[in-house]
């Protein structure tokens, strides 16, 4: 049983680190892409406001009307625009007269319609270019803090708002042989020109994206966190009901060899004084008769006890019973106690108790009894020679306490929160000199619990040990 669960350990470990390790993998991958995104939309942002600001100059340019950098293009100007139609050798196709003068020239041309998009597209973009190269950027007061603004739109567009700065680079041929063999770099964009004509391009350096790539990836973190918890606690949960059950079978093992012993011993005794009385003339002699009798009615009585105790166990694992509640005089209860128990100790004990002036609760008489007779029984059998037991009842607010204390040997602190668990009996080696099943004390619980109450220990090692049983009284009164 135990190799198998060591093995059942080491798989499941196994398991769990591959899930950890594959769940790691994934986000370093992801990490790595939702990077390289950052990095394509940092550039792309920048590229998109350079070009923005040069439609925004290119249309500054057309729009004054004076200025020493007015520039006078020559343009053709066209007098008659007449559009035919001729037949040729493909059917009928459309043409177009056109009349213009070109420094004091009138020409007239016949050219197809579709020629005269392109010849005035061609003549535009012409044009723009010749005014861009002749201005020689005439934005030369523009500056990266004007500039900054239209960068910071772009990427707010683009839901990026990870701290950045720009600078201001210029293009020589060292530096554009570098730029073709530059790498991406995640925390910088690449070096993009203002204008074709000028050496002055802008540059953006980020500080780390982390925040922003979290941000993004929040969702799959989260999922996968949730994920590699809920596989964690499958395991650890798994792990313990294995070892509870584990736990619980060896108890119940012990159980079973101990109450095996436990019937054998009345059976045994009970048979050899019968023998005798049989066999070596017991009969004839009264005063043998009568100590074999009551050694057998003894015993008797304790097999009586042992199968009680197996009917109650049977009982409540099936949790079948319930509590009766009905006027119990508390008084009445420990006096019987008391008495049954200075008949049957087989030793002397000193018992010493108090008594309620009010003594009338509401409660299940028969457990209640119970339960305040396994302490006081476990009072007696733990305790040395001689045997003291004192039994204090005293109500407290609304609770109604009973306290069972003894000189016994005392509960060592480690053991004091198990000694509650059904079938648990305190280490000592292989010898239990006080024969036990570790039942009385997880039975005083249940019923305690039962009744809305609770039993606490008080205890040290040679200094005996003080049970307390509360029970509310406003549910039981």
């Amino acid at each position: 049983m135990r190799n198998r669960i060591r093995n059942i350990l080491v798989l499941m470990s196994a398991c769990i680190l591959g899930v950890f390790v594959f769940q790691g993998y994934w986000i370093y991958n992801a990490y790595q892409v939702k990077l390289q995104d950052f990095n394509r939309d940092i550039n792309d942002a920048l590229r998109t406001a350079v070009q923005n600001r040069q439609f925004s100059e290119v249309n500054h340019l057309f729009g004054r009307t004076s200025g020493p950098q007015r520039i006078a293009i020559a343009k053709p100007a066209v007098f008659n625009v007449q559009t035919t139609a001729r037949w040729g050798d493909s059917g009928n196709v459309s043409v177009t007269r056109v009349v213009e003068t070109v420094n004091g020239k009138m020409h007239v041309k016949m050219i197809a319609a579709d020629s005269v998009k392109r010849k005035y597209a061609d003549s535009l973009s012409r044009d723009i270019s010749d005014m861009l190269m002749v201005n020689k950027y005439a934005n030369n007061h523009l500056s990266v803090k004007s500039f900054d603004s239209s960068y910071q739109r772009e990427l707010a567009a683009r839901a990026i708002y990870t701290p950045y700065r720009l600078d201001s680079v210029r293009l020589d041929t060292a530096s554009l042989r570098a730029m073709g063999e530059e790498k991406p770099d995640p925390l910088r964009s690449f070096a993009v020109p203002f204008n074709p004509f000028s050496d002055f391009a802008i540059r953006a350096y980020f500080s780390s994206p982390l925040q922003h790539i979290l941000y993004q990836m929040l969702g799959s973190l989260l999922g996968s966190a949730a994920l590699l918890l809920l596989t964690t606690g499958c395991f650890i949960y798994m792990l313990r009901t294995i070892l509870q059950q584990k736990k619980l079978s060896e108890v119940k093992n012990d159980f079973i060899n101990n109450m095996t012993h436990e019937l054998k011993t009345p059976i045994a005794t009970v048979s050899a004084a019968v023998e005798a009385m049989q066999n070596f003339n017991a009969l004839s002699d009264t005063q043998k008769t009568q100590t074999y009798l009551s050694i057998s009615r003894q015993e008797l009585q304790r097999l009586s006890d042992l199968v009680e105790k197996v009917l109650h166990i049977a009982a409540e694992e099936k949790e079948q019973f319930e509590l009766s509640y009905e006027p119990t005089n508390i008084n009445d209860v420990v006096s019987s106690i008391v008495a049954n128990h200075r008949l049957k100790a087989g030793k002397a004990v000193d018992f010493s108790y108090t008594m309620l002036s009010d003594p009338m609760v509401r409660a299940d008489r028969t457990h209640l009894s119970n339960a305040i007779n396994n302490l006081v029984d476990n009072a007696i059998k733990y305790s040395g020679d001689p045997t003291i037991v004192h039994i204090h009842i005293a109500r407290a607010a609304d609770r109604l306490k009973v306290a069972v204390k003894d000189n016994g040997m005392g509960i060592p602190p480690n053991y004091q929160d198990s000694i509650f668990e059904k079938f648990f009996r305190v280490p000592n080696g292989n010898l239990h000199n006080v024969k036990g099943f570790g039942l009385g004390l997880s039975y005083v619980k249940k019923i305690a619990e039962m009744h809305g109450g609770s039993v606490r220990v008080k205890s040290a090692p040679e200094k005996g040990s003080e049970f307390t049983l509360e029970i509310p009284l406003n549910q039981c009164s």
